[in-house]
């Protein structure tokens, strides 16, 4: 075994690609290598800003092997055939037959003699490149190949030596030399091997191992914590980042002013994160503190003095602006924003911003009227809550923090309401608005976030601005499916049918679709089916739960239920029973039964059983008034059938010669069907 080293030496990738690019790099690699059936092992991918690299150890030789060639069937027509010998220079006397699901090929058996690795790296390095997928890719100069970024040079090197091609699609020669970092090291250095490489790479200020850029970041962020009694806030998503855009990372911390210090928490964070990468620290009370650390990708020689004044200086005038721009934004009241809304466009068809705020409004009165006997939470109080709320929420949107930062869009009116001395309630339900309906904190929150969700997925459907199979520019889906967890977690009473009709009511222009509310409704269902089975439940009991109501609440409710059941194996066997006696009975609707025709224990016992359980289920439908206490005692009922269920199918043939026996034990059979499916549908 030699050593194989490929080092692809490229302008900057961009951070989110890296982590796909050197996976998929490594598997195209692999691949290709037992195509060609050269041994490997050791197999090591790295990736940086500048470099993607793959090194292995490789058999010399490849593998001799013998290839079995597929053709056309024995049956084909004569010209198909003759094609086939053609282009592999053979006659029919070299192949062989061979039958495949009762169909007879045409096979050649090609043998594949044992060549030099050397001699098939330069086709297998040329096809992995060719072949790295990219979301973007460009090409560059005059070469019409693309590639995420231009390709700058082709180390390769196979045994200590350069494996020798030229990729003329961007006019380049494999070399064994590379460079170190771009500002600290760029002069060329020549390498031999893998080993070799990784030590010259380091000595030129460039770690190539993603995580072990990940370790030194995160072990210097360690460090500093705990030299200035802070915590530094590391998400995954800004690590990932941080460590694809260095090849020498070096930790550094820097100061905010205090007078910044007075800007919503939020303000400050987005500058450092969304826009600088820089990490965000609190002080020991969780409050947060006036430094922020960062990444550099250089060396820090004076200390890092002129690094850290430099970034301290960016990040100050971001902060500057956002100052500005949040004192500017507080000399006026936040709804006096509203006039300006009408400026702003929603949609071509649905008119501006202003106009969706006065149709949201207006449905928050109609569904506070309408379900406040359906719903406790709701009362006089809290319809002037939600109007106030809907006439807030957006107002943000033309204030001068959110066009600048238009992240915080939400956040910052919540800031403002509150300063102003909006209720509480107001307050929350501006800065939870875009959240997912399990992530809101509060009743009054969810009522407002699913009229505001329902509006919207009834106005682009009117308009036939669906989702489609690839396509959900609008976020319907992810609004469909916020409605759902917002009506399990606050058990909210709310008729989508009644309120998608209203919204559809408002809507501007003639050329609406007419069937909108129905394929809204169905839109929504569907979304629900996906929730359920996501949660583990049958697909048919899904089918069988959303077909018999559209009652969503009572169907979670009863989903939990059939969910804590299916999980015993008693309830497994029972729906497997149910299913099995469903798919015997096909179209029998026939239930009178006569035991005198009965010849097996079994199925007089499934018989008794029967009779019970329609007796137990009469009981319960006189006496339990509650629907989900009824619906849990009923599959209870049910459960205790699944023994006599169970030796009835191990012990009884339904389908015996006898017709009459035959009749009567479908007809047993379709009596147990019925009465499961008033429970189950």
């Amino acid at each position: 075994m030699s050593n194989f080293l490929l080092e692809i030496l490229v302008e900057e990738i961009p951070a989110r690609f890296q982590a796909g690019a050197i996976a998929e790099f490594d598997k195209l690699m692999t691949a290709e290598f037992d195509k060609q059936k050269i041994s490997y092992s050791d197999v090591k991918s790295f990736i940086s800003p500048r470099r993607i690299v793959f090194s292995a150890d490789l058999s010399e030789q490849t593998q001799d092997f013998q290839e079995e060639k597929k053709g056309p069937q024995v049956t084909a027509p004569s010209e198909v055939i003759e094609k086939f010998l053609k282009a592999n220079g053979v006659t029919r006397k070299d192949c062989f037959e061979k039958t495949i699901d009762k169909k007879t090929f045409i096979f050649l058996a090609i043998h594949h003699a044992a060549k030099n690795t050397v001699d098939c790296l330069a086709e297998i390095i040329r096809k992995s490149i060719t072949s790295l997928s990219w979301k973007k890719s460009m090409h560059w100069g005059s070469h019409q190949m693309h590639f995420v970024r231009p390709i700058r040079n082709i180390l390769a090197v196979f045994g200590g030596k350069v494996v020798d091609f030229s990729f003329d699609e961007i006019g380049l020669k494999s070399t064994n030399q590379t460079v170190g970092h771009r500002f600290l090291a760029p002069a060329a250095f020549s390498v031999q091997n893998t080993e070799d490489y990784l030590k010259k790479l380091r000595e030129n200020f460039v770690v190539v191992d993603r995580e072990q850029r990940r370790k030194i970041v995160l072990d210097e962020i360690k460090s500093i914590e705990q030299k200035h009694d802070i915590s530094v806030a590391v998400s995954d998503d800004l690590m990932n980042e941080v460590i694809g855009l260095v090849e020498y990372p070096v930790v550094l911390m820097g100061k905010v002013p205090n007078k910044f210090m007075k800007l919503p928490e939020e303000a400050i964070i987005t500058p450092m994160k969304v826009h600088q990468r820089y990490f965000p620290t609190r002080d020991k009370d969780g409050k947060l503190a006036p430094y922020f650390v960062f990444v550099a990708n250089n060396s820090a020689v004076d200390g890092g003095k002129t690094i850290i004044a430099g970034n301290e200086r960016v990040l100050n005038a971001r902060l500057a602006d956002a100052l500005f721009f949040f004192e500017t934004d507080l000399q006026k009241p936040l709804d006096s924003h509203l006039d300006s809304l009408k400026k702003i466009t929603f949609n071509v068809k649905l008119g501006s911003v202003f106009d969706r705020i006065q149709r949201v409004t207006n449905l928050c009165r109609f569904a506070a009227s309408e379900l406040k006997d359906q719903n406790s939470f709701i009362n006089e109080n809290t319809e002037n809550l939600l109007v106030r709320i809907a006439t807030l929420a957006k107002c943000d949107l033309s204030t001068s923090m959110v066009y600048e930062f238009t992240e915080l869009q939400g956040i910052m009116g919540a800031h403002y309401a509150r300063i102003q001395g909006e209720n509480s309630e107001v307050c929350t339900a501006i800065r939870e608005q875009y959240l997912q309906g399990d992530e809101l904190s509060s009743p009054i929150s969810a009522f407002y976030s699913l009229v505001d969700k329902i509006e919207l997925i009834t106005s682009f459907f009117a308009i036939g601005k669906e989702p489609t199979g690839s396509k959900d520019p609008f976020a319907l889906r992810r609004a469909a499916i916020s409605i759902l967890k917002i009506i399990k977690k606050y058990n909210i009473k709310a008729d989508l049918e009644k309120l998608s009709k209203k919204a559809f009511e408002q809507l501007p222009g003639d050329d609406l679709n007419p069937k909108t509310v129905e394929r809204v409704i169905a839109f929504i269902m569907e979304r629900f089916k996906v929730l359920l089975k996501d949660s583990g439940i049958d697909h048919d009991l899904v089918l069988s739960l959303i077909n018999s109501s559209r009652d969503i609440p009572l169907i979670y409710q009863k989903s939990a239920i059939l969910n804590e059941i299916m999980k015993t194996s008693k309830g497994e066997k029972l729906m497997s029973g149910y299913k099995r006696a469903k798919n015997i009975i096909e179209n029998n609707a026939m239930t009178e039964i006569n035991s005198s025709l009965f010849s097996e224990d079994e199925e007089l016992a499934l018989f008794d059983k029967i009779c019970e359980l329609e007796t137990r289920l009469f009981e319960i439908e006189q006496h339990e008034s509650n629907i989900c206490a009824r619906f849990e005692k009923e599959l209870d009922a049910c459960v205790s059938m699944e023994e006599s269920i169970s030796n009835f199918f191990d012990k009884v043939l339904v389908n015996t010669k006898n017709q009459l026996v035959k009749q009567n034990r479908l007809n047993m059979l379709t009596k147990l069907v019925l009465l499961f499916s008033k429970i189950v549908p």
